[in-house]
């Protein structure tokens, strides 16, 4: 009996060696926050300014932001004001600036405002060559469902050295509604563009070896969903590859009629007699799909991955994962700044004109 009330008085003991210290936390100085995810495929860049603080982030106003070029361009970066995105004004402020960038360019972002004065300098990495092998339809199994998928074959060259990438899709779509005489009406006319979610965790280079198991395996559980389609060339440096990310086909050959383009209106009768005229005449589409690369380096890789493991798991096995501090290139606060190269192929197309939709309007 004496055994036993040592065993149980031992833990208490042991206990009773620590002491809780509280550590009183005020409202610690605020840190400028600077992320931007820049790339060569684009004319117009964001940037993002907020402050950070232990009670709350807000956005930083009003600040003075400078963007440098090979060290000898330098523009201005304006900040935008949308009177209808609250959230955006509460939690971080836009800036946006124009220019075509290059492989090899190297970019510097100054902001400053008050006390705060952040940077950070990034490059350009080269870019791939592409070429498309072909495309076809695969039928796939994964978490018990079996359908058909849209496969991409593409092949590219590693990048001398040690390299990481990206792999991305989006789809733009040219549109007009015809008049009587088949000309293009310029009110409900133009250019939209929609990033496609490619799926990438069939394909073992670009899910790192990790690929997707499905059932209800420890495997599946554990398996990290490549969220960002960042990859390495480990498994392939310095030679070709092939990649082949996946599409589910109706993301591609589906004809959406683009409805949202009628100007909004709070009288009921003037939005109804818009949609009537407009889904009374013909339709043009000219679309088309891409399939791009890009370049990325290991800061960037290795952030990405850092927001993966943030994003990552869905299941209740997140004891398993390590706390994830994310890296930052900010000089002056936190904060990243990324500079993709971006290269890529068309894998579909189809242009046609459809007759008038003649749809109902249903309220």
């Amino acid at each position: 009996m004496k055994k036993i009330l040592t065993l149980l008085i031992l833990p208490i003991l042991m206990v009773s060696c620590y002491e809780e210290i509280i550590i009183p936390v005020g409202d610690e100085e605020p840190v400028a926050v600077l992320n931007a995810q820049l790339n060569t495929a684009d004319t117009t860049h964001e940037i993002y300014l907020s402050v950070s603080q232990q009670s709350r982030v807000r956005g930083l106003e009003g600040a003075d932001v400078q963007v440098t070029v090979n060290g000898n361009t330098t523009l201005r970066a304006l900040e935008v004001i949308d009177g209808n995105d609250q959230l955006m004004t509460r939690w971080e402020t836009l800036y946006a600036f124009d220019a075509d960038l290059k492989p090899g360019d190297e970019v510097r972002i100054e902001a400053r405002k008050d006390a705060f004065h952040v940077s950070a300098t990034v490059t350009a990495p080269p870019a791939v060559d592409l070429s498309l092998i072909d495309t076809s339809t695969v039928r796939m199994s994964f978490m018990g469902d079996t359908g058909d998928y849209l496969q991409v074959k593409l092949g590219f060259r590693d990048l001398p050295g040690d390299s990481w990438y990206r792999v991305a899709a989006c789809m733009e779509t040219e549109y007009a509604y015809l008049d009587e005489d088949g000309n293009p009406s310029p009110e409900f006319s133009g250019v939209q563009t929609w990033w496609m979610d490619p799926e990438t965790g069939f394909d073992p280079i670009i899910s790192d070896g990790g690929g997707k198991t499905g059932g209800m395996d420890i495997g599946a559980l554990l398996s990290e969903e490549n969220s960002y389609n960042c990859f390495s060339d480990n498994s392939f440096r310095n030679e070709e590859c092939t990649i082949r990310p996946l599409f589910v086909p109706y993301v591609v050959y589906s004809y959406y009629n683009d409805w949202y383009i009628i100007p909004p209106s709070e009288d009921f009768e003037e939005y109804k007699s818009v949609y009537e005229i407009v889904y009374g005449m013909p339709y043009y589409m000219h679309r088309k799909c891409f399939l791009q690369v890009r370049s990325i380096d290991f800061a960037q890789y290795h952030y990405l991955k850092a927001l993966q493991n943030l994003d990552t798991y869905g299941t209740e096995m997140t004891f398993l994962v390590e706390p994830t501090t994310l890296p930052s290139n900010v000089e002056g606060g936190l904060g990243f700044v990324g500079l993709e190269t971006v290269s890529e192929v068309m894998f579909y197309e189809k242009e046609e004109t459809l007759p008038p939709m003649n749809s109902i309007l249903y309220y």
